[in-house]
């Protein structure tokens, strides 16, 4: 079966790896900015994944997804989103460029962004548990949220996903994203063995 069938306390121990990996992509950003940069508190669900399209759909919006597979002890994929046109906006604010920036460098940019994020709470989710994850050269799609998870469609429909949304402020807003975890089915039980679950 692809659902998770977790118990509530399982829920709970998911929900604070999400916080914990938030707080660890604040300090990754940080440290690329060389400032300090705050987080807003983590919304953290857990949902089939068919449900994920339309959770996170910008109501025609396009996205900006960055895609990687994690193998190790406890495969799984990770997607970080970000709405189009503010990963556009704040590329300037990574590669202290003004005006108009080649679209290459937006492309490279908004990828290592999304690999810091999802590397970020890759390393929360290793020291936690001790087990050993290794992702992926990022791959990055933009679209509508039905289109950035096409490369997923090998996803069973009632997969549980895990889906984090937050929001790192500088003097400002300046990322609002989602990180959405997709472990498969017998990864769990290693995800959740550090809290004795």
């Amino acid at each position: 079966m692809a659902a998770l069938d977790l118990s509530e306390m399982q829920i709970e121990a998911m929900k604070e790896v999400g916080n914990i990996g938030a707080g660890h992509a604040a300090t990754a950003l940080s440290d690329m900015l060389n400032e300090p940069v705050a987080i807003g508190t983590p919304s953290v669900e857990i949902l089939p994944f068919s449900q994920l399209a339309s959770r996170v759909s910008r109501k025609g919006h396009p996205v900006s997804a960055v895609h990687m597979h994690v193998h190790g002890e406890a495969p799984c994929q990770i997607v970080v989103l970000f709405e189009k046109e503010q990963a556009i906006s704040f590329v300037s604010i990574f590669t202290g460029a003004g005006g108009d920036v080649a679209d290459e460098i937006v492309e490279s940019t908004i990828k290592e962004v999304g690999n810091i994020i999802g590397g970020a709470y890759l390393t929360a989710l290793t020291s936690l548990t001790g087990i050993t994850l290794i992702a992926s050269v990022p791959t990055l799609s933009t679209g509508t949220a039905e289109d950035a998870f096409l490369a997923l469609m090998d996803v069973p429909a009632d997969q549980d996903v895990f889906y984090v949304q937050t929001g790192f402020e500088k003097d400002r807003p300046v990322i609002s994203g989602e990180f959405i975890l997709i472990p498969e089915p017998a990864s769990i039980g290693p995800l959740l063995s550090v809290f004795g679950l």
